[in-house]
């Protein structure tokens, strides 16, 4: 079909983006002393690319997050912080 395969597109997101804005040293792939910001996926990204919006989890500086909610489950769990755009009254525009 001449498109990317979903493997080539995960590579093209990730480590090649990383490298094009110039962060490549720390960011786009899973190594000793990058940056451990991650997602967790509950379908695999290699068998349809359109799975990477099942995301469960997040990482982000070592805690980690319920995608759902953004509650917190390690190293402590806190309850997701108030959203401000969610419940009765929104704040106006």
């Amino acid at each position: 079909s001449g498109g990317l395969t979903e493997h080539e597109t995960l590579i093209a997101a990730t480590a090649f983006g990383a490298e094009a804005i110039g962060f490549a040293e720390d960011l786009g792939t899973l190594a000793a002393g990058k940056l451990a910001d991650i997602q967790i996926l509950d379908a695999d990204p290699l068998a349809d690319i359109r799975n990477t919006d099942s995301v469960l989890f997040v990482m982000r500086n070592g805690e980690l997050f319920d995608a759902n909610t953004m509650a917190q489950l390690w190293p402590v769990e806190r309850p997701a912080p108030e959203r401000f755009w969610a419940g009765d009254n929104p704040p106006d525009p």
